[in-house]
């Protein structure tokens, strides 16, 4: 379980200007809950347990950034990943396996080692996010 710190939950955000989406893949609750909590005030946060349910939101478009546990009940949708990739999705990957993100995606995608904490994962959020602000999106 990651490591969560209610003090980190009101971490502020000072250089991004737009709300993007971000939709996390997550089926404990109270993980999910503590992660919509820290990221909620600065993005559009959407909370889904399982990877149909993934799926199914990543195809109405507009999810600028997915946090995918990588060891969900049922595994993963061997079309999840690839779909986020068309859609123009970035991926954040979480595991308490880096070998198995790896290994998931073929791969080197960002990820946060679990257990986390919540400022390490809004860092790497805002990290991915700072990075393809440059960039064209698909």
């Amino acid at each position: 379980m990651a490591r969560l710190h209610a003090s980190e939950a009101q971490i502020g955000y000072d250089h991004m200007s737009e709300r993007s989406q971000i939709l996390v893949v997550e089926d404990d609750a109270l993980v999910s809950d503590v992660i919509q909590a820290a990221l909620d005030s600065r993005y559009q946060v959407t909370v889904v347990e399982t990877a149909a349910a993934a799926m199914d939101r990543l195809r109405q478009g507009g999810i600028r950034l997915m946090l995918l546990d990588c060891t969900l009940p049922g595994g993963l949708d061997a079309d999840l990943l690839p779909e986020a990739d068309r859609q123009g999705t970035l991926v954040v990957l979480m595991s308490g396996d880096p070998g198995r993100m790896d290994a998931l995606t073929g791969q080197t995608r960002p990820f946060v080692l679990k257990p986390f904490t919540l400022s390490d994962l809004v860092a790497t959020v805002e990290r991915v996010l700072s990075a393809d602000a440059g960039e064209p999106r698909g």
